[in-house]
């Protein structure tokens, strides 16, 4: 439940409303057009052409968490690494075994794909690589969660095994165009027309903030409707803590890492700096 509000928080009521821990619940509204919506607006394929490069000729056994329907874990199966997937999202992992089953039976079976929490842990070990891509730890509301999951993908790790690390952060208190509480955003993921004719429509209502911990609250609502007809709607409300650099750097030097680069573009290899847009990790968990 919502805490008491402190001195640097804002609401647009004194309502109590459940907080659904994770964000599994946005991709699970928008049933199986989700695949044809996140395709559409998340095309890009520099992150997995980075992994090749930092992994070169070597056959890895790989952890993904939060591996979705498979963007990054496709790929990399087919390069011929041993690769497990993890996810919350019963909808995103439909799908990913629909296209798993679509591969060569010889790349299916290094394939394996579990239903479970980023932040319960209980992840399998023995991984030369865990990824944590793609603003993972976007879906998580808390700082203490994200570190959890950092530490979950130390625990499955081999020793001098790596972690991909990649994320949108906010340095400071939060950015003023995330405390418009009140406001409503009427195009929010997931949103789109689909090939079928399906619309499926997401608004976001910002509900609560606190500035100095950089914590936000949104009522989140899906709509599918195909032919006139609403086949399915969903509302809940989820927090968001967009992490700092420094928390990052934090957490992974608390957690045994050492951290060989960090990006600001990693597409380019232009090392971090305080106006980057993006931290990208590449470390190595120490013997």
């Amino acid at each position: 439940m919502i805490a008491p509000l402190g001195k640097d928080e804002m609401t647009i009521s004194n309502e109590q409303y459940e907080i659904v821990p994770n964000r599994s619940c946005l991709y699970d509204g928008a049933l199986g057009y989700i695949e044809e919506i996140y395709d559409r607006i998340e095309p890009e394929i520099h992150d997995v052409l980075t992994l090749r490069r930092l992994i070169g000729d070597q056959k890895l056994r790989i952890l993904e968490v939060f591996c979705g329907h498979g963007r990054i874990l496709l790929p990399l199966a087919e390069d011929g690494h041993t690769i497990t997937g993890i996810d919350l999202s019963p909808t995103f992992l439909g799908v990913l075994e629909q296209r798993v089953a679509r591969l060569p039976e010889t790349l299916q079976r290094n394939i394996t794909l579990i239903r479970g929490d980023a932040v319960a842990g209980n992840y399998p070990a023995g991984f030369g690589l865990v990824i944590l891509g793609g603003n993972c730890l976007y879906e998580l509301g808390t700082p203490e969660d994200q570190e959890a999951c950092i530490k979950n993908a130390a625990d499955a790790l081999n020793p001098g095994g790596f972690l991909w690390l990649d994320c949108d952060h906010q340095e400071g208190e939060l950015k003023r165009s995330w405390q418009r509480v009140g406001e409503v955003s009427t195009n929010a993921f997931p949103s789109g027309v689909c090939a079928d004719g399906a619309v499926v429509r997401s608004t976001n209502e910002t509900m609560w903030c606190d500035v100095g911990n950089r914590l936000v609250r949104g009522r989140r609502r899906t709509v599918v409707e195909k032919g006139g007809e609403v086949l399915h709607e969903q509302e809940f409300v989820v927090q968001t803590h967009p992490p700092s650099t420094a928390e990052m750097r934090q957490w992974l030097e608390a957690n045994g890492f050492e951290i060989i680069y960090l990006w600001g573009d990693h597409e380019n290899g232009v090392l971090y700096t305080d106006e980057s847009g993006r931290a990208t990790f590449w470390a190595r968990k120490r013997d």
